[in-house]
């Protein structure tokens, strides 16, 4: 997704009273980035690796009021929906949608002229949401915002 990252797009929906089911296809097989995806209103979680066996199970799951959770990420669906349900989203820095957004792309390589065209803001607005972000993560260069996106979840290495 160019401009907003999967768990902020369920949380947008989820904060504007849509409780559609979502379904997460994901290169990420990360146990936390799963249980992030859970805590934003997810009701399966699917790696893209192994999409064209799961995906309809997936679907057909989430249809029901089932939860999916690929085999790929490695824990026992019960361990991530467990994480998910007892670490409040407080445990993550407290970065505003913007920020989040500004983040994911200079983790993904952008410039801030890009950013700023792809958010459809100024160049001098986009540097402000990433100073300020690096001030919420306490971070003093872009290398050290690239590995928080990482970290978050926002983007992926591989």
């Amino acid at each position: 997704m160019p401009v907003l990252n999967g768990i902020d797009a369920a949380r947008q929906l989820r904060t504007r009273g849509i409780h559609s089911k979502i379904v997460f296809l994901t290169v990420h097989a990360d146990p936390r980035v799963a249980a992030e995806a859970f805590r934003a209103g997810a009701s399966a979680f699917v790696s893209k690796e192994s999409a064209g066996e799961e995906l309809i199970q997936a679907i057909q799951d989430a249809a029901q009021g089932r939860v999916y959770l690929t085999p790929l990420v490695g824990s026992d669906v019960t361990d991530v929906l467990v994480e998910a349900q007892n670490s409040p989203p407080g445990l993550e820095p407290a970065l505003t949608t913007r920020q989040r957004e500004v983040l994911q792309l200079v983790g993904e390589g952008k410039t801030m002229k890009d950013v700023a065209s792809l958010l459809g803001i100024s160049v001098r607005t986009a540097e402000t949401h990433k100073y300020e972000a690096m001030q919420v993560l306490g971070v003093e260069t872009t290398a050290e915002l690239i590995h928080w996106a990482i970290r978050l979840g926002l983007v992926s290495i591989t």
